[in-house]
Formats: C-alpha cells, sequence, structure tokens
C-alpha cells in the first residue's frame, strides 16, 4: 500500500492560505445514528478532511505546523467493546506511516499538543463551538473557517500524480462497467437491474461505492437530467442514457453514455446523437491550459445550433440564436464541471466570481481558467422537456428560431448526453474516460447482445 501524501495536501493548504505561522487543525467526520433503530448511516467522510488526511474513518483529526512544517494526526480510541464491532485500530506508529504524517496522538490530546506548538493562530475546520472549547484558553487567534475553507478549494482543484493515478483507476473501472452493459442490456430489462448491475461491476472490480445516484433512463426519462427513480424497464425502439460513476480510493468518477435499446439507433436519436458527439468533439479539441471554461460552453452551444440547424429543428441567423441563448432551452445545463473527491467538486467559482444569468449558462458550475492538472467532466447534451419548450415557445426572441413541429418528431427521443472525465496538461489534455462513443462501436457492442440472445433462443 503507498503512503498517502497527507503532508502534502497539507503544505499545499497552507501555502494557499498564505500564512507562514500558524496551525491547521482540522477535524473528520463523525458517526451519525439513525433515529430510534440501532443501526448507523453509512459512513461518508468529510472531503475536506479526507484530502488533507487520507483517513476514512469517523472520530479523527489532524494538524499542520506551518512553521515546523509538522504534519499531526489525531487519533480516536477504539475501546475493546468497540474493536469487537468494528476490528482494532492500527497503532499510531502504523497510522503514520499509511498516511504520511510526522507524528500521530490520540484525540483528546487535541489541546495540549496545540498548546505546546505556542501557534499565533489556529485556523480550524469545520468551525464550531464545541471544537473551539476544546481547544482550550490559549492565546491564540482564531481566524473564520472561511478563510481555511477557500485554501482547502483551491488546493483541491489542483491534482497531484496521486490523485491522477487513482481518478484514472476510477475512469477504467466506470468505463469497463459502462461497456458492459452495452453488451448485454435487452428489451424488457429494468432500469434498476442495470443500476444494481453496474454497482455490483464496479464493486468487484475494487471500487468503494457509487459516486452518486446513479441515472439509468429510458425513453422519455432520459429528459429528466437527474432521473435517479430507476423504476422503468428499457423498451425496443428507445434510447437508455446511462450516468454512473464509481468511487475509488476517494475518488470519483462520472461517466454518462447513452445507446439504443434495440441493436441500432433509430433515426432521429441517431440523428440527435451526432450532434451531441460533434458537440463533446469540438469541446475536448479546446480543452487546454489558458482558455476559459465558459468559453467552452459557448463553444459547445454554437456546434449545437450549426447541428440543429442542419436537421431542421432550428432556422434563423447563428449570431441570433447565439444572442438569444436559444441552445440553452435544448441544454439546460452547464459543459461540465471540476471532479475529484467530489463528483461536483469544489473550486468552481473562486471567490468574488460572479454566475451568467441566462438560460444554460446559469447552471454551470465551474467558472474559470483551465489550468494544468486541473479535472473536468465534459459532458453536452439536447434534451426535449415539455416544460422548458413551453417557455421557449412563449418567448418570442426564442421561438422564432425554432421549428416546433420538426422538434416534435423528436420528443421521443427524450434526450442524449456523452460524458468523459479528462485532467488538464500542459500541452491540453489526458481524457480518462475509455468506453466506447463512436456510433459504429456502441451499435457493435449492441449487436453482440442480441447476437447472444439468438444463441441462447436457438
Amino acid at each position: 500500500m503507498s503512503i498517502y501524501p497527507a503532508k502534502q495536501h497539507l503544505a499545499a493548504t497552507a501555502a494557499q492560505l498564505g500564512a507562514d505561522a500558524g496551525v491547521i487543525l482540522v477535524f473528520g467526520g463523525s458517526t451519525l445514528v439513525h433515529p430510534d433503530s440501532d443501526t448507523e448511516y453509512e459512513f461518508h467522510q468529510d472531503s475536506n478532511f479526507f484530502y488533507l488526511s487520507g483517513v476514512n474513518e469517523p472520530g479523527f483529526a489532524a494538524a499542520y505546523d506551518v512553521a515546523s512544517r509538522t504534519a499531526i494526526l489525531f487519533a480516536r480510541h477504539v475501546s475493546a467493546d468497540e474493536a469487537v464491532w468494528i476490528g482494532e485500530q492500527p497503532s499510531l506508529r502504523e497510522l503514520c506511516a499509511t498516511y504520511g504524517f510526522d507524528a500521530a496522538h490520540p484525540v483528546a490530546e487535541i489541546s495540549a499538543v496545540i498548546s505546546g506548538l505556542r501557534p499565533a493562530a489556529v485556523y480550524t475546520l469545520p468551525e464550531s463551538a464545541e471544537r473551539v472549547a476544546a481547544l482550550g484558553s490559549g492565546s491564540w487567534v482564531l481566524p473564520e473557517a472561511a478563510l481555511l475553507r477557500a485554501a482547502v478549494h483551491e488546493a483541491r482543484v489542483f491534482k497531484d500524480d496521486a490523485e491522477i493515478a487513482i481518478m484514472r483507476r476510477a475512469n477504467q473501472i466506470s468505463s469497463a462497467a459502462h461497456e458492459a452493459l452495452m453488451r448485454s442490456a435487452r428489451a424488457g430489462d429494468a432500469e434498476a437491474a442495470l443500476r444494481g448491475r453496474f454497482v455490483g461491476l464496479t464493486l468487484a472490480r475494487g471500487a468503494q461505492y457509487e459516486a452518486y445516484g446513479s441515472i439509468v433512463a429510458g425513453g422519455r426519462s432520459a429528459a429528466v437530467l437527474h432521473y435517479t427513480r430507476n423504476g422503468g424497464a428499457l423498451a425496443d425502439g428507445d434510447v437508455v442514457l446511462v450516468d454512473a460513476g464509481a468511487t475509488c480510493g476517494g475518488y470519483a468518477s462520472d461517466i454518462t453514455r447513452t445507446w439504443p435499446v434495440g441493436a441500432r439507433f433509430g433515426a432521429e436519436a441517431r440523428a440527435i446523437y451526432g450532434v451531441v458527439l460533434d458537440m463533446q468533439r469540438a469541446v475536448l479539441a479546446a480543452c487546454a491550459p489558458g482558455r476559459l471554461w465558459e468559453d467552452m460552453h459557448a463553444l459547445a452551444c454554437a456546434e449545437a445550433a450549426r447541428g440543429l440547424l442542419r436537421l431542421g429543428l432550428l432556422r434563423g441567423a447563428a449570431d441570433s440564436i447565439a444572442a438569444n441563448h436559444v441552445v440553452g432551452f435544448f441544454m439546460p445545463h452547464g459543459i461540465g464541471h471540476l471532479i475529484g473527491i467530489d463528483t461536483h467538486d469544489v473550486g468552481g467559482y473562486p471567490p468574488g466570481t460572479p454566475r451568467i444569468d441566462a438560460p444554460g449558462l446559469r447552471y454551470l458550475r465551474a467558472r474559470r481558467e483551465m489550468r494544468a492538472r486541473m479535472a473536468f467532466t465534459v459532458e453536452p447534451g439536447l434534451y426535449f422537456v415539455d416544460a422548458v419548450l413551453a417557455q421557449a415557445r412563449a418567448t418570442p426572441a426564442v421561438a422564432q428560431h425554432i421549428d416546433f413541429d420538426v422538434v416534435a418528431r423528436y420528443r421521443g427521443v427524450g434526450g442524449v448526453r456523452i460524458e468523459d472525465n479528462i485532467v488538464i496538461t500542459e500541452s491540453g489534455h489526458e481524457n480518462l474516460t475509455t468506453c466506447p462513443k463512436e456510433i459504429e462501436a456502441i451499435e457493435a457492442l449492441r449487436a453482440e447482445a442480441y447476437a447472444s440472445e439468438a444463441t441462447t433462443v436457438a
């Protein structure tokens, strides 16, 4: 097992904080008991604490003395009675070796250890009256928790080699599961069964859990961006949108593939899928250091307008379509988001960065310049949402550019989204996602599913 780079992440946070002295003190999460039961909620570590420590167990804390560059772990006490249920706690020396800390102490000794460091300031996160009181009556200053939170978030934006390797593995595991669904799913399969199959495949390959509630949306349900009911069944002639990813080693993957329930795309679905694929190709070709993320969204919209004009769903001049944000009524979400420990990772909007109040753009989850070692999803999509199209029809400046009779012919497609995970490099980007997305490759996999069915019947 490799050593978690906790000290490196603490130092990166201190650098973002701009402090040359003081102590950073962060607390991990605790277990929560389900009310009126003898069970606990599944534990998920506080993301900031996981980044700074690597510890995925409740009841821990960590500190970093900025001046001496000393990383200190505070471990929970596990009694003999608790050990029966949760297992033995590693020794303090073993914890230091596993997570890369210089020293470790019982969590009960936080106040004494911090006092011994004689800091001028203690930056705490998350801040609470109870935790501040536990520090005792030292002479140090307790700055606003927002200062440390902003520093941690900015440090988390830039992935080191170890983080990128973990994210690459998470994408490999999730990509293999997506491809397995393409090879095996058939008409009549329950959406929930596909979700279960995806989760089982990823867990079997070493994932920890779903990175988020998987979306398996057949037919019209694919028009619902966060459809997680997964309560229907796949129908021949429809497409199914599968937005699913696994967390591996504490880092998320977030992948979407849309494919036909039958062996081939129908004419309308093929046409819309082709436009979305062109949108993603254009954005991926442009992703590189120095480019603005909002410009990637604009590029996707411009490519969508070209495709929808070609198909006859839109009409009029491209510059007027862009000025009136017409594509935003077909893609009512941003082109993507930062990804890392969390699926929708922190740091998308640096302090003072406003949102853009326009269709589609108002939901952009990041607005900043791309720089090396940032990780993003690239997820263009086109959807036929009745309520949104009704808004478009009621807005003359938008309605003039839409042929609603043609749109009606495509309504049954529901929605198409294609999503990959990338890391910005010094000269461009690395695409971490490996499962097929070209039409010919997808249809070849779908043909396998029905060929195996024919062999079984014979």
